[in-house]
């Protein structure tokens, strides 16, 4: 007989076993899908760079190699600059939205 109690002092609590609910599932099904894209993104992105340095070490570093490199692959360096600035400048701002609350608590009760 298969005992489905937990502890066998107390018979009065039966184990039950974890059920997720659909909620739950579909909530870590979009986590691994989202970590998974940013994955491939940040993989194609490392491939780009060294693309461009591989041409341009092969170029031999010569300031028109670079001047086409730049002009032809600009945006590779600009996207990830905006996608960098945005988290950046969210903390920065929660960050004197802090200060500026901790300022005027001390000055509201003389906090020194």
């Amino acid at each position: 007989m298969i005992d489905h109690f937990v502890n066998r002092s107390d018979r009065r609590s039966p184990t039950l076993p974890a059920v997720r609910s659909r909620r739950e599932i579909e909530q870590q099904r979009e986590a691994d899908e989202k970590s998974t894209v940013w994955a491939f993104v940040w993989t194609l992105f490392a491939f780009k760079i060294v693309t461009i340095v591989a041409t341009f070490w092969a170029a031999a570093g010569s300031f028109e190699a670079g001047m086409i490199l730049l002009a032809t692959n600009w945006f590779w360096l600009v996207l990830p600059a905006f996608a960098v600035a945005g988290p950046l400048a969210f903390h920065y701002r929660l960050r004197k939205a802090r200060r500026r609350r901790l300022k005027m608590v001390r000055s509201e009760w003389m906090i020194d």
